[in-house]
């Protein structure tokens, strides 16, 4: 072998065996790598999980509110119902009750009109002699009856 030869296969080799503890060192960071990789595929796994059970759980949860949302529905539905009736017989009830007033007035009225006129024709008919003879009698003969 030339000395040509020799001296450019000893830096061959030192590149070469540099290269090698590179490749070395670099699969040894790739294995890392991948490791931490495969730790966070396996938390990710975890949490896709967890996070699988939790939506579960909050679509029972909003079945289970939607169930209360129809329940209410149909009770205000009822309890609206009942409220017009009420309201309706609250109406009636006042329709009666203004007509029944309005009607014990009209009694009252002629009440007072037909005494009012029994009473101007009995102050007119006592100052009568004829008539205060006979009131004179009954007072007599019935003393309960007296001063009408």
């Amino acid at each position: 072998m030339s000395i040509l030869g020799t001296a450019a296969v000893k830096p061959f080799a030192i590149a070469l065996a540099i290269a090698g503890a590179l490749l070395l060192a670099s699969n040894g960071g790739w294995w890392a790598y991948a490791a931490t990789l495969k730790a966070s595929a396996s938390s990710a796994r975890a949490a896709v999980t967890t996070v699988t059970t939790e939506r579960d759980a909050w679509k029972g949860r909003a079945g289970e509110l939607k169930a209360a949302n129809v329940a209410y529905d149909s009770a205000f539905a009822d309890l609206a119902g009942e409220l017009k009736a009420a309201q309706a017989e609250n109406l009636r009830l006042q329709r009666d009750g203004a007509a029944a007033i309005a009607a014990a007035e009209a009694a009252q009225a002629d009440a007072d009109r037909t005494l009012s006129a029994f009473m101007d024709r009995y102050a007119a008919q006592i100052r009568a002699p004829d008539c205060a003879s006979a009131m004179a009698s009954v007072a007599r003969f019935c003393p309960a009856l007296e001063g009408y």
